[in-house]
């Protein structure tokens, strides 16, 4: 930070990442924000017009302008009088000074150790996120310990109390398949004293914040990719997943979009459709059936990258190359399968973006639910992926 004489100037030295789902708006506005908490930053501080921030940061004028916004409308920053100069709120300083280190509860479907069994790590990376994201904002981060379905309502409601005490927003990944917690959810979710977000699902009450993975945008992308490289056949299978009462993850959407991918191209018929039960036998005469056709599918679509790997290995058992023969595309990009093609899940950045509308609620006082966040997924092309050799 500068020091004039007449007026001290802010310098905000903010990373972003332009590969990130996240837009750079957003990125900006919490990086400045954050610099501002961290530094302790006085009331009056000039902040760079929005010229000379996006020289000095070499971003387009337009990104900076909306980042400033976010921050005017959060009372971070304003105009003085004649509205040429920017300037740190006196009203940012005290709710800064004011704010002691808060919590962010996280929610998990099932308890760590089981998370910690999982061979992709998904569910680790995006709980990582969350933990990353409260340091960076000053959150801690604490694990909700939810009571046995058995206890009763008066127990529940003391719980309840003990934990609000606590925390300043709760995260939740899911729901347990066992609903073992059913009754400590439904008190949880009837809070509306502080903001909630579900990461990866489907708003089923109002008051819910949601981060969502716009799957669809990364699944049209690999059917348009493997369109233009021939391929007019195509079959698509993954886990079946079941209806939850509660918690939908949008895993829950894969295959039916997965399908509307592929319909927006070419016809597909529900034979060259297969879901069933995560590891099931089942899927190894499914895809032989399909690979003896005489016009057999020359592009395959998994639902998760674990399945697109099976795929990947039957293929090859029955004598055909990838991605000579067949091409397989699969989803998540998990990092465990080198060479697979994937549509990337941003599982960072979803944990990330959650504890980040938390924080905006409370700085903006805005109900959660109008922050909803939508995080990109993209398509990582890689050596499963090649020009059809038989074009229909």
């Amino acid at each position: 930070m500068i020091q004039s004489k007449m007026k001290r100037i802010f310098e905000p030295h903010v990373t972003l990442e332009p590969d990130s789902p996240v837009p750079l708006h957003h990125q900006l506005s919490e990086g400045i924000m954050r610099e501002l908490r961290q530094c302790r930053v006085p009331a009056k501080t000039v902040v760079p017009s929005i010229l000379a921030l996006a020289q000095s940061l070499n971003l387009n004028r337009d990104t900076v302008r909306k980042a400033y916004a976010v921050l005017e409308e959060g009372e971070v920053i304003r105009r003085t009088p004649g509205g040429r100069i920017l300037e740190v709120t006196e009203e940012f300083v005290r709710r800064n000074a004011s704010e002691s280190l808060s919590a962010i509860g996280v929610v998990l479907p099932e308890c760590m150790e089981n998370l910690l069994k999982q061979e992709t790590g998904t569910a680790l990376k995006t709980v990582a996120g969350i933990m990353d994201g409260a340091a960076e904002l000053g959150f801690a981060a604490m694990i909700v310990p939810l009571p046995s379905e058995d206890d009763e309502v008066e127990r529940l409601s003391g719980w309840l109390k003990k934990m609000l005490s606590k925390l300043n927003g709760l995260v939740y990944l899911g729901e347990d398949s066992r609903h073992s917690h059913e009754k400590a959810f439904e008190i949880l979710l009837a809070e509306h004293s502080l903001p909630q977000v579900f990461i990866s699902g489907h708003r089923f009450q109002e008051h819910l914040g949601i981060v969502k993975v716009d799957m669809e945008s990364g699944f049209q992308a690999a059917v348009d990719t493997l369109y233009e490289l021939g391929h007019r056949r195509f079959a698509v299978c993954g886990p079946k997943i079941p209806k939850r009462r509660i918690f939908q993850l949008q895993t829950y959407d894969r295959i039916p979009l997965l399908c509307k991918a592929v319909r927006s191209r070419v016809p597909l018929h529900d034979d060259f459709v297969f879901e069933a039960e995560r590891g099931a036998s089942e899927v190894i005469p499914w895809l032989k059936r399909l690979l003896s056709l005489p016009e057999r599918p020359t592009a395959l679509l998994c639902a998760d990258d674990q399945e697109a790997q099976r795929i990947v290995e039957i293929v090859r058992e029955t004598g055909l190359k990838i991605p000579q023969d067949v091409s397989v595309i699969g989803y998540g990009d998990t990092g465990l399968f080198p060479g697979l093609a994937s549509v990337r899940h941003p599982w960072l950045q979803t944990g990330r973006a959650a504890v980040e509308m938390i924080a905006e609620s409370w700085r903006r006082s805005m109900p959660v639910h109008q922050l909803d966040r939508v995080l990109q997924a993209p398509l990582i092309v890689r050596e499963s992926v090649g020009e059809a050799h038989v074009v229909s």
